[in-house]
């Protein structure tokens, strides 16, 4: 007895320890709703992608100012000693110097390279914001499975309460009946050791419920101090996208709405322009043109730099061709440009063939999870009914206690059981409705 008193009296202490640690931790209600909208607020991932995008965008701008000409300020001294050849072919012995200051305005355009890098630029851009849309898409999911694996945590601490509440009771009433000489004693530790198990059971359901709720908060970019609860009291089972009996038509939405592909077209539609940009962009020929113009004085040595001060100025205009490598008859970049465009369309099938494979998978495993609820919930019945069975035959005094515990554990497990399958299933939902682009 003095053996059985120190347990319950360190299992209290546990308790409160326990009890003082959830008090000193702020906890904050949250619903599914709001989780998913928090989800693609401030995701690391989707940060990511909205940059891609703004990357992608100031790319295609770059561009487009390639078709513009630059500016360049410029203020320059010369000076000259001994040796130099005159216009007319005599090399002389000249000192001199100069002094210019003006603005040049200079354009070499490859207009082939620009238009074919633009058009490109554009569908690098759509693939971006399609690989954005991907992204929030998945911390949406991402969110929703972390949401219900939370739900299922928090019943299962209740679960794990309820039994452990009823194993104390019965270890209570029974180290009574074995005080009074009433009870086998080794029944009697059977069912302290049931009541222990329990209260084992709870503090593990407690610490999955805590790391669930941290799982949650680094997906919505919460404080992981913050122990977020779920805000629904009851785990049910939730029906977002009708499996019906084929996959076929999911099939068919999927690989119509999902932005993957969306991506995968948009760098298929790029490389197709780059590929025919090495084609036909070395038979457009470059631009270049220049001007310049400001002051420019200067004398002999001696004399000052402003000397004969006066307007200045030069043009020039010209179309050229580049021939050999980058230019004309470059027949490695074509093949480059080809192979580069065979692969992109290789990784496009590539994307297309997993969507099937993810929407025939996630509708068998939602079918599949739809029947284990509804197996979980007879099993639940039935065990519910057992246990009320029970009670009712201990409190006649017809049957025994381990009679009782057994099947209180027995509804316990059903319980567990019923839970997880339906968190399961809510997750193959969420995950369902993800495969076919919903």
């Amino acid at each position: 007895m003095k053996t059985l008193l120190r347990h319950r009296l360190l299992h209290a202490g546990l308790l409160a320890v326990a009890s003082l640690a959830r008090a000193q931790a702020p906890a904050g209600p949250i619903d599914l709703p709001t989780a998913l909208r928090l989800a693609g607020a401030d995701n690391i991932e989707v940060g990511i992608a909205r940059e891609k995008v703004a990357e992608a965008k100031a790319s295609g701008d770059a561009a487009k100012a390639r078709y513009f000409p630059w500016i360049t300020p410029a203020i320059v001294w010369r000076r000259h000693d001994a040796n130099i050849q005159a216009v007319n072919g005599p090399v002389i012995d000249a000192d001199k110097q100069s002094f210019a200051a003006g603005v040049a305005l200079n354009a070499q355009v490859d207009l082939g390279e620009a238009r074919f890098q633009e058009l490109a630029a554009r569908q690098q851009v759509k693939a971006a914001e399609a690989a954005l849309a991907g992204r929030q898409r998945e911390a949406v999911l991402r969110a929703a499975v972390a949401y219900f694996e939370l739900a299922r945590t928090r019943s299962a601490v209740a679960v794990a309460e309820e039994s452990a509440r009823i194993a104390g009771r019965h270890a209570d009433e029974i180290s009574a009946t074995t005080s009074a000489g009433l009870t086998f004693k080794g029944d009697a530790s059977r069912v302290q050791a049931a009541a222990e198990r329990a209260n084992l059971a709870v503090f593990r359901a407690r610490a999955e419920q805590r790391m669930a709720a941290a799982r949650l908060a680094e997906i919505l970019r919460l404080d992981p101090a913050i122990e977020l609860v779920p805000a629904d009291a009851e785990l049910a089972p939730v029906t977002v996208v009708e499996a019906g009996e084929s996959s076929g038509p999911l099939v068919a939405r999927a690989l119509a709405a999902r932005p993957e592909l969306d991506e995968a077209a948009g760098r298929l539609e790029a490389a197709r322009t780059l590929r025919r940009g090495s084609e036909v962009a070395p038979l457009v020929p470059t631009v270049g043109a220049q001007a310049s113009f400001g002051g420019l004085g200067g004398g002999p040595s001696g004399s000052g730099v402003t000397r004969d001060w006066g307007y200045s100025g030069d043009y020039a205009i010209g179309l050229s061709w580049r021939v050999g490598p980058g230019g004309l008859f470059d027949s490695n970049r074509q093949r480059e440009a080809a192979a580069r465009e065979r692969q992109v369309f290789l990784e496009q099938e590539r994307v297309r063939e997993l969507i099937r494979r993810q929407v025939v998978e996630q509708h068998v495993r939602a079918r599949s999870l739809a029947t284990q609820v509804e197996l979980a919930r007879k099993a639940l019945e039935a065990a519910d009914q057992t246990a009320r069975l029970s009670r009712q035959r201990r409190d006649t005094g017809v049957s025994a206690v381990l009679e009782d515990l057994q099947a209180e554990e027995e509804l316990a497990r059903a319980r567990r059981d019923y839970l997880s399958i339906v968190a399961e299933h809510n997750q193959a939902q969420y995950a369902l409705k993800h495969a076919v682009g919903g």
